[in-house]
């Protein structure tokens, strides 16, 4: 197995286990939490430097070269992450200090997300693959620490990951991480393929689709769906905007690619399932998307 694929699980068996130990230890005390977490990752980085044959001492090197290489390619894609990043945390501070968020603040981090894994896809698989993983476990170790209220990480994780929350998080904010595992999973699905339109679904789905009808449902929808909040004109600005991302896309995948008629059904199909999906619809979406383009 690669460096990259050796690190992805390790990172996600840590992840696993910092979430267990949290459970068995945050009930007798919250600051536990953070010895399990020392604990966790002290033993991935020593798992990690015995698996690729290496020592503890040469590890942050041997990391900072997987990341930083010669390649001007990797640079610029570095560059251009670092200010959506940027960008999403400035934005998160804007919405905190509003001290409220709404569907359309939200989406935001739906295109800085879109726009970091397409520009992954295209221009360096392999490294966004990697970096997916790891957006994904940190994320995860992020709303342990807020959920068991850890010290002392929990009062400006609450602050800041408030603009993440929606009507479908109660006590746990799953918001964030069901948005990465959407965006991600269709190449978390095929990873050793050119790019195809099946790995945008996703994006597709969520990052766009999802995306314009909940901002056009919300500022011109007028008929909602029956036993539902969501309207028909947000469903109809769904699928439309699918389909022309689908088909402004499909020139730069691989083939084979679906017909123009395909492209169609699939976003008439994953339009009617999130007008009438009240949870979930982050995973569902792109799963059935992946599997409609595949």
């Amino acid at each position: 197995m690669s460096a990259d694929g050796t690190l992805a699980e390790i990172a996600v068996a840590a992840t696993a286990a910092i979430v267990v130990g949290a459970l068995l230890t945050a009930p007798l005390h919250p600051v536990v939490v953070n010895v399990v977490l020392l604990v966790s990752i002290g033993t991935a980085m020593v798992l990690y430097s015995l698996l690729v044959g290496i020592s503890l001492s040469e590890l942050p090197a041997f990391l900072c070269n997987m990341v930083f290489t010669s390649e001007s390619s990797r640079n610029y894609l570095l560059l251009f992450w670092s200010a959506n990043v940027l960008a999403s945390i400035c934005f998160g501070f804007y919405v905190t200090m509003q001290e409220k968020s709404s569907t359309r603040h939200r989406k935001f981090f739906h295109l800085t997300v879109s726009l970091i894994f397409l520009s992954g896809l295209f221009f360096d698989r392999d490294f966004i693959w990697l970096s997916g993983w790891l957006m994904l476990c940190i994320f995860v170790i992020l709303e342990v620490l807020r959920f068991f209220e850890v010290p002392p990480w929990n009062d400006p994780l609450n602050s800041f990951l408030l603009v993440f929350k929606d009507e479908q998080d109660f006590a746990v904010i799953l918001t964030p991480i069901y948005l990465l595992l959407g965006i991600f999973l269709p190449l978390f699905l095929s990873p050793n393929e050119e790019p195809h339109l099946y790995h945008l679904a996703g994006v597709a789905a969520v990052g766009v689709g999802d995306s314009v009808a909940a901002i056009y449902g919300s500022l011109y929808g007028a008929t909602k769906w029956p036993r539902g909040k969501k309207t028909v004109e947000g469903s109809a600005a769904m699928a439309a905007s699918i389909v022309v991302f689908l088909v402004a896309a499909r020139p730069l995948c691989s083939a084979p690619v679906p017909s123009y008629l395909a492209i169609i059904f699939a976003a008439l199909i994953l339009a009617a399932i999130e007008a009438f999906t009240v949870r979930i619809d982050n995973i569902a979406l792109p799963i059935v998307g992946y599997l409609l383009l595949h």
